[in-house]
């Protein structure tokens, strides 16, 4: 018999009022994912984007040659433009353009640009350390009102005298004993209002001018920035298809488990008799106990000693225990013993639930009966009369139960590892 499936039985037979509630309470919750996700899957709000534009602006600059730059390689009253360096001697005032492209709409944008040029004394740091402002002078540059139409962009002039504002610079530093080193820069404040927006929006474009003792220069970069309208608007949830497929096979495992269970116990696929049980309970003791117990063949000598049986095999280990003894188990069948004192302690092992007594003993202890046994066994069943006779499966019981061998047989004298030396049994040849 398949002890796995035997163990199974029993412990469905003993749980099943568990297992049924269990299932229960799974196909519950199937059903539950089942209607939250296909009946009622609820709703959540959400932000969504409505409407998104954008403003993206660069600087273009330039200068005018003046009459100082005679005799040198620039020719007076001409224009250089986007160069790296101007000089200030012979290129003092710079002049260009913001381009602000308006995109992401389909009406047109007002545009409201606020100029102004930043002059201050900075200390010069290095890391990540906010720098020190000595001073600070604004200087404005006005306001100009203009449209930009979608993708196209607007352009709002500038124009500053850099070689003027340094040399400004330079006296008040003077006169203040300021440390710090000369900064300017054009910055421009856009404010943009469109017909559809609630409120108007704002971003700056800065063109940073850097000065040397001769040179200036005046480096940027585009910048892009990008608006967007929101609104909160309610959907409905998505189940995912982990609750979309697994409500339904929750629900359908948990009832076809009560169904199959409940019917397979109308039917007593799970009840377990009583030789079951008892079987049940020697394999277990039999695992774990295992490294109680030796298989050794127990010589003739003790076989005639009285015995005494146990109940149950956890009964003689404990008995093993206690008298510091070991438990023999008998390599043709399933039985145990614990010699001690000159009594034969013996448990003998229940037949496998199904099958014959000899072959469930054998299967019991994991050994095969010795060759040879069979036939014995099979030629013991009848008499000389070819009647049967009724013989026993183990030969301790038949010696032993009239206190002594029979009187034809001298039990021969066999040597056992951990068997203490016997006592002479009184025969005299």
């Amino acid at each position: 018999m398949n002890a796995r499936m035997l163990r199974l039985r029993a412990a469905l037979d003993r749980w099943f009022a568990v297992v049924i509630v269990v299932l229960l309470l799974g196909a519950a919750g199937g059903a539950w994912v089942t209607y939250a996700s296909s009946v009622a899957p609820g709703t959540h709000q959400e932000q969504r984007t409505v409407d998104e534009w954008y403003l993206e602006g660069w600087f273009s600059h330039r200068a005018t040659v003046t009459g100082a730059a005679s005799e040198t390689p620039f020719v007076s009253g001409t224009t250089v433009e986007e160069r790296d360096a101007y000089f200030l001697r012979v290129m003092p005032v710079l002049d260009g353009e913001l381009h602000v492209e308006y995109g992401g709409g389909d009406e047109p944008i007002d545009l409201s640009v606020h100029r102004r040029l930043i002059v201050q004394s900075v200390a010069s740091v290095s890391g990540g350390e906010e720098p020190t402002v000595f001073w600070e002078k604004t200087t404005l540059l006005g306001t100009i009102e203009t449209t930009a139409r979608p993708n196209e962009a607007a352009a709002v002039p500038y124009r500053v005298n850099v070689t003027e504002a340094i040399q400004d610079a330079r006296t008040v530093n003077e006169r203040l004993g300021s440390p710090g080193r000369i900064q300017m820069a054009v910055q421009m404040t856009v404010t943009a209002t469109r017909a559809s927006d609630d409120a108007p929006s704002r971003l700056a474009f800065r063109l940073p001018i850097e000065t040397d003792s001769t040179v200036y220069r005046a480096p940027s970069e585009p910048r892009t920035e990008t608006f967007a309208r929101t609104k909160t608007v309610t959907v409905p949830n998505d189940p995912g298809s982990t609750s979309e497929y697994g409500g339904p096979v929750l629900l359908f495992a948990g009832l076809g488990g009560v169904a199959g269970l409940g019917i397979a116990r109308s039917r007593g696929a799970f009840r377990v008799s009583s030789a079951e049980r008892e079987w049940l309970a020697y394999r277990n003791d039999r695992a774990d106990f295992d490294e109680w117990i030796a298989t050794i063949r127990l010589p003739e000598a003790v076989k005639t000693y009285p015995i005494a049986e146990a109940a149950a095999l956890s009964d003689l280990v404990d008995f093993a225990i206690d008298t510091n003894n070991g438990v023999l188990e008998s390599p043709d069948c399933g039985t145990y013993h614990v010699v001690h004192d000159g009594c034969l302690y013996r448990f003998e092992a229940p037949p496998t639930p199904g099958e014959d007594s000899a072959d469930s003993r054998s299967k019991s202890s994991g050994t095969s009966p010795v060759p040879g046994e069979a036939e014995a066994s099979a030629d013991a069943d009848t008499d000389a009369t070819g009647e049967p006779t009724r013989t026993t499966s183990d030969p301790v019981s038949s010696r032993v139960r009239n206190g002594h061998p029979p009187d034809d047989e001298t039990p021969p004298v066999e040597s056992m590892t951990a068997v203490p030396e016997w006592p002479d049994q009184g025969n005299d040849d």
